[in-house]
């Protein structure tokens, strides 16, 4: 999982760029600039407002993307020329002369607060409403959180790598409580708690393990739903999914069940493994049918998803019937094993498969090596 850095708090204000059909050259100015900011970054949506104090005509211009403005027909004249910034003035040119003398009457007047600020014209802060500054600040210290939280995850990360999954889980558990608010640390805590309760071997604790899990699922979930960041929205499938194993396993099988729905609907394109892990909770509860079911789902996102025939095929088994020492088995089962062998011949299942259809004196009909076996 990913986590994304926080964007330039300048940058934020639509584009627009004033223009004008092309006048005729004599008796009027072209105009173009570029403004950064106290940092150096284009100042996007600045606005320019231009007042001749030579015949009072007056202009507004509006900086663009990149930070730049330019207009044509302006009225040559001694100007004075003020920038704003979210409705508040941030620097003012003045006496600024806009003359037709110039190269193709083109005027050029950049303004870089930066260059002013080491110049010892501007402070740092210069050029920034309070609003401004209380939002860079703002950033400076989600900066900072965000750098501490970085460095939990990659500790916990090196914990887990090393095999100390207790260790790991303590530093996530601080991380949580340091920042609740993001779905990542959630995320990470709840998959540790669910790895940590597979090999655990005292009921007690893995039952504890387990149920944080699952409340640590929940919050992820919560978040990621809430959240506009695509790494967390892509989370969604997983977090579900997850939380579907862990609900499993503390015996929630109708919680489970939701959970793989759910995981199946926000990430289709992974739907063939949720669904198989919901027949595979099927399976385990003895709803055969459902479990039929759900592998038919699983099979149909992912027609290449060897294991989905082998597990249909073992709950239609369990539908099969005696006549005399003969099982007789029901419609499919043949082509559910026989499936298995075509996509993973050397699978893990692959010789209990051939037992299987041996045991209802079917044919193995997919082919190894030159021959066909029975």
């Amino acid at each position: 999982m990913k986590t994304k850095f926080l964007a330039g708090f300048l940058a934020m204000l639509l584009v627009t760029m004033a223009s004008a059909p092309a006048l005729a050259q004599a008796g009027y100015c072209k105009v173009r600039g570029k403004i950064t900011d106290a940092n150096g970054a284009p100042m996007v949506g600045a606005e320019i407002n231009m007042v001749s104090e030579t015949n009072g005509a007056k202009y507004h211009l509006k900086t663009d993307k990149k930070g730049e403005y330019y207009s044509i027909g302006i009225v040559p004249g001694i100007y004075e020329i003020t920038i704003s910034f979210n409705g508040k003035v941030i620097f003012s040119v003045h006496k600024q002369n806009i003359s037709l003398q110039t190269e193709d009457a083109m005027n050029v007047i950049d303004v870089d607060l930066k260059k002013e600020a080491q110049a010892g014209k501007l402070s740092p802060q210069q050029g920034m409403t309070e609003e401004q500054k209380k939002e860079q600040e703002k950033a400076n210290q989600e900066n900072t959180k965000i750098k501490g939280l970085n460095e939990m995850l990659s500790k916990s990360r090196a914990a887990k790598d090393a095999g100390n999954i207790d260790e790991a889980i303590n530093i996530m558990r601080q991380a949580t409580a340091a920042d609740p608010t993001r779905d990542l640390l959630w995320g990470n805590l709840a998959e540790l708690l669910l790895a940590s309760a597979k090999k655990d071997t005292d009921p007690a604790s893995r039952k504890q393990k387990l149920e944080e899990s699952v409340t640590a699922y929940k919050k992820a979930i919560e978040l990621a739903n809430t959240s506009t960041a695509a790494s967390s929205k892509g989370a969604l499938g997983p977090y579900n999914n997850n939380l579907g194993e862990a609900l499993a396993k503390t015996g929630h099988a109708d919680e489970a069940i939701a959970a793989y729905t759910k995981a199946a609907e926000v990430d289709p394109a992974n739907a063939g493994n949720y669904y198989f892990n919901m027949g595979a909770t099927f399976s385990n509860t003895g709803k055969i049918d459902e479990a039929i079911a759900a592998y038919n789902k699983s099979i149909a996102a992912d027609p290449a998803k060897a294991d989905s025939y082998y597990q249909k095929g073992i709950s239609l088994l369990g539908k099969a019937t005696l006549k005399g020492d003969k099982m007789i088995a029901v419609p499919g089962t043949e082509e559910a094993f026989n499936k298995y062998l075509e996509l993973a011949p050397d699978g893990p299942y692959a010789e209990t498969a051939k037992q299987m259809l041996a045991s209802v004196g079917a044919t193995v009909t997919t082919t190894y090596g030159s021959k066909k076996k029975k």
